[in-house]
């Protein structure tokens, strides 16, 4: 028994239809794989972990008076798109700390395509103050994350600042 025309041009319009969706499966999973980027924060895990003996141990550097003064931490921080030169004085008590270490780690949130790290170095004529160059390839809202060690210890101060 012979299939009547009509139920034959279905088959076909079902069948063109089941190869149409292969292909768009097909070509999903090639652009999604193309643009995975992996995990953008590097040792999360371990972050994770100890998230809040980081979180007791910021809080115990403030009450002892750890802080940073910098034009980057105020209403205006005065940032342009190119190159930027910062200054950053890292205190304990309102006293300079020299011989600390700082890192400056410049990002966009959901990409890690402009993210980028920065040590900054103690300035020889004025201790306890760090400078550097920051270079912010894009207009728009970046987000600095300001991390001081000192004698083990970590400092860390993040600021939302918007390049216009």
């Amino acid at each position: 028994m012979a299939l009547h025309k009509s139920m034959k041009l279905a088959f076909v319009w079902i069948g063109i239809a089941f190869v149409a969706l292969i292909a768009a499966t097909v070509v999903t999973i090639r652009y999604a794989s193309e643009g995975y980027t992996g995990p953008i924060e590097k040792g999360y895990y371990e972050k994770g972990l100890n998230y809040e003996k980081s979180i007791l141990e910021q809080r115990k550097m403030i009450a002892e008076g750890y802080s940073y003064e910098s034009k980057l931490f105020t209403a205006t921080p005065e940032l342009k798109k190119g190159k930027n030169q910062i200054s950053i004085q890292f205190k304990k008590s309102g006293t300079p700390i020299s011989g600390a270490k700082l890192q400056i780690l410049i990002e966009r949130s959901a990409t890690d395509e402009w993210n980028r790290s920065l040590s900054l170095s103690e300035d020889s004529k004025n201790h306890g103050t760090y400078v550097g160059t920051v270079e912010i390839p894009e207009e728009g809202l970046w987000i600095l994350s300001l991390q001081g060690e000192i004698e083990g210890r970590v400092l860390q101060k993040t600021a939302e600042i918007r390049i216009q």
